[in-house]
């Protein structure tokens, strides 16, 4: 596993049937990852779609096809859907080589028929299991000074709101937690670091942001829109228990983490806290909203939080009304365009990318600033923005390379912009 590319002698000649540099849109975009810089730069000319590929481009896609006992250089993990599993593919082959049962049965294996699965899993009072049926999203793997280690990956059932830890010396599923007081969530990931010992250098948090909001507790039906609110999730990476939650404005949808700890966020739709369209759609933009994780934890062991129904997870107040003052706010709103989704950190562990999703941009956020802003020391929080680029339609998710260079996914343009 790694962020990195994989280089191939034939890279910019082309990838045979795997090509699609020579559909995706090419533009000069200098994000923040070698300088952040609201001017763009000027785009090269994208080569036509219908010219011919040169000989050796005919053949390029052959590189990624390995020879009998030959192995791939990566393993990369993907969320399987409705299945309730976790895939593992071969890079660069693209092969299938292992499906990892979680939320849901599979007979193969035997997943959910014994006793050891079911114990994962979790049962009704008879015995049998609590549920069949999942919505895996993301996934995402630990980290030890700054990269992959290979201890445990973590995905997400949407529909259960349930997390599962995946052992990477086995590749099984070996805990399944459900967060409480949570309709569905979303976005997922580890920290990189402690945001205070400099000793504890690994992944020993999990963040999830809740994403459809509910009543609080949801044990009677109500029609009153300021009863919902959702609640953004602490998961210990050992325990697999849920440290602390805190209540928010608006719905969560993807999850990013600094490099140092210090910092999580997630891109936020619904700052309205509307019920209906036209209330949801009101305000001009929506928010990444950052977490203060040592203030949230300082907080907590002074006992400042609540409990919700029979939960016993501590739950600090991360509303826009509580965290006025900079200096004592658990969370921060920067705004950005309506209806984000991927936020994304950039290999310099500078920024953090937004991508609009409703709008052709992606934001750019100096998380040096938020910092700064959490300290007193700005006062303007927005102006942790250092850019706005507008790209294409529909902007998802931001790679990097390692080389200066940022790939946004463009899901209404199909298209990918460099």
């Amino acid at each position: 596993m790694s962020d990195k590319k994989v280089d191939s002698p034939n890279d910019t000649a082309g990838m045979g049937r795997r090509r699609f540099i020579n559909t995706a849109a090419l533009a000069g975009l200098t994000v923040g990852v070698a300088a952040c810089n609201d001017k763009p730069a000027a785009a090269p000319a994208a080569a036509p779609a219908s010219a011919p590929a040169s000989e050796p481009a005919a053949h390029a896609g052959a590189s990624v096809h390995l020879k009998p006992g030959e192995l791939d250089t990566y393993y990369g993990l993907w969320s399987g859907g409705h299945t309730g599993d976790m895939r593992v593919l071969g890079l660069p082959s693209g092969r299938e080589l292992l499906r990892i049962p979680c939320f849901v049965p599979d007979a193969l294996v035997g997943w959910g028929v014994t006793n050891e699965s079911k114990a994962v899993m979790g049962t009704k009072a008879d015995g049998s299991l609590r549920y069949t049926v999942a919505d895996t999203h993301h996934t995402h793997a630990s980290y030890k000074d700054g990269n992959y280690d290979g201890r445990y990956a973590w995905i997400n059932d949407k529909i259960n709101s349930r997390i599962a830890r995946i052992r990477l010396d086995y590749f099984v599923c070996d805990k399944i937690t459900q967060l409480p007081n949570v309709q569905g969530f979303h976005g997922i990931f580890p920290d990189k670091r402690d945001p205070v010992d400099p000793a504890i250098n690994y992944t020993t948090r999990v963040f999830c942001g809740g994403e459809f909001a509910i009543p609080l507790p949801n044990n009677v039906g109500t029609d009153d829109g300021s009863k919902y609110r959702s609640l953004f999730s602490c998961v210990d990476a050992e325990t697999m228990e849920v440290r602390w939650q805190v209540l928010i404005d608006g719905n969560c949808d993807l999850v990013a983490t600094s490099f140092d700890g210090k910092l999580a966020a997630t891109n936020q739709y619904n700052v309205e806290m509307g019920v209906h369209y036209e209330d949801m759609m009101s305000a001009e933009r929506d928010a990444c909203l950052f977490f203060n994780i040592a203030r949230i934890e300082e907080a907590v062991k002074a006992g400042k939080f609540k409990t919700i129904g029979t939960s016993k997870v501590p739950v600090v107040d991360g509303t826009h009304e509580a965290n006025k003052d900079p200096k004592t706010a658990l969370t921060a709103y920067v705004s950005v365009p309506k209806n984000p989704h991927g936020v994304n950190a950039s290999p310099d562990q500078k920024y953090f990318i937004c991508a609009g999703k409703l709008s052709p941009t992606v934001t750019t956020i100096e998380l040096a600033k938020v910092l700064d802003w959490f300290d007193g020391k700005m006062e303007k929080l927005d102006d942790a923005i250092v850019a706005e680029v507008e790209v294409g339609l529909g902007p998802l998710h931001t790679a990097f390379d390692g080389r200066g260079n940022a790939y946004t996914t463009l899901f209404l343009d199909s298209q990918v912009v460099k």
